[in-house]
């Protein structure tokens, strides 16, 4: 069994395939050898083949495998003996992240192994190899791989693995907040460019990027609040996306069973965005200029940092204000715990990394509570034994 959406082995093996006659000759219209027929090229060219068809049900039928448009997998072998072992459970089904919206489309680079498509009005068409930049091929259709995930350079940076499509869907315009930096403003719109992986190699994905090495009741708190989120967009009517504004996402990671175990857990009981953060003791220091800082906080002689708050010393007295649009306006690891004024140059001085809401996962990682009481701590949530 494979996922639609990544091509990722669901059930079975990853090796050779004997397929239909059918199945074959699918492959051999992506330029793939005969010898190359494996689980995952099969996977990858079925969802190439049903996004293309526009009738994917019946066009994508053999009598050694099929695709379930329900469940979002593609069962190789006898269809009904293994969706009655292996039924698609939530790790598979289907999810949309907005990406590069930060960098723009037009400073990335894909590069597919086997067969590139573009798909625009239900019809395919492969493309050349080689690498090509996003924006010019996405803008007028859905872009597909298959023979492995995509390779992807955005801004010249090294390769990072994308399994799944991309597609163009342009979020509508908006107005910028008042005290909004030019960053804030491109992150809080959006991104062009749409891509479509599984709920079980974005969360996997996000967890590499946000804190990779995470184990334990941590890992199993914030795989369930990752997951969570994807549904909760900060983007009305959007897909989440794959900055700081939402949760980072590099690329796609393969989930391990114990993750995907907990993607199988009933969604957590709020509709509302949970936030996380990195958390930590390490200190910091942070210098930025005084202008700048003039410019956010107004005429400040002195600045302290308690929780979420922050105590400004001002000529006409001392003013209380949240923190955190200041450090993301500043771009700071973490709300201050001091600031030191004097030139040009404001020094600032804290610890730990993150906006300081919702669950620390640090201190998770520290702490010896299961993933439940992480989560009803950080959160307010009654989850039950």
């Amino acid at each position: 069994m494979l996922s639609r959406h990544s091509g990722e082995i669901l059930s079975g093996a990853d090796g050779a395939v004997t397929a239909s006659r059918e199945a074959t000759d699918l492959i051999r219209v992506l330029g793939a050898p005969r010898e190359a027929l494996t689980r995952r090229t099969l996977a990858e060219a079925a969802r190439v083949m049903a996004v293309g068809s526009g009738t994917a049900g019946a066009a994508l039928r053999g009598p050694d495998w099929r695709l379930d448009v329900d469940a979002d997998c593609i069962v190789v072998g006898n269809a009904d003996e293994q969706t009655r072992r292996s039924p698609a459970d939530v790790a598979d089904h289907a999810v949309e992240v907005q990406v590069f919206g930060l960098v723009g489309a037009e400073r990335v680079r894909v590069l597919c192994p086997g067969t590139a498509l573009r798909v625009v009005g239900g019809r395919s068409e492969s493309l050349v190899g080689g690498w090509h930049v996003l924006s010019a091929l996405v803008r007028d259709g859905e872009l597909l791989c298959a023979g492995g995930p995509w390779s992807v350079r955005v801004a010249g940076s090294p390769p990072r693995a994308y399994a799944g499509a991309f597609a163009w869907r342009p979020p509508p315009e908006r107005q910028p907040e008042v005290g909004e930096t030019a960053r804030q403003t491109r992150a809080r719109r959006g991104s062009d460019v749409v891509f479509l992986t599984t709920l079980a190699s974005y969360v996997a994905g996000v967890l590499a990027a946000e804190h990779d090495g995470l184990q334990g009741e941590a890992r199993m708190a914030l795989v369930r609040v990752v997951a969570h989120d994807t549904g909760a967009s900060r983007h009305a009517g959007r897909p989440v996306c794959d900055t700081t504004h939402c949760q980072v996402f590099r690329g796609t990671a393969r989930a391990s069973p114990e993750d995907r175990r907990v993607l199988s857990l009933p969604r957590l009981p709020t509709e509302a965005w949970l936030p996380y953060f990195r958390g930590g003791r390490e200190p910091w220091t942070a210098r930025r200029p005084a202008g700048q800082v003039r410019a956010i906080l107004g005429e400040v002689t002195a600045l302290e940092g308690a929780g979420q708050q922050l105590q400004a010393t001002t000529p006409s007295g001392t003013v209380t204000r949240p923190c955190e649009p200041v450090r993301s306006a500043l771009r700071l690891p973490a709300c201050p715990r001091s600031a030191e004024f004097g030139g040009q140059t404001v020094v600032f001085r804290g610890e730990g990394q993150g906006h300081g809401l919702g669950l620390d996962v640090d201190a998770a990682a520290r702490s010896s509570l299961t993933a439940n009481a992480l989560l009803e701590h950080a959160y307010g949530l009654h989850l039950g034994n």
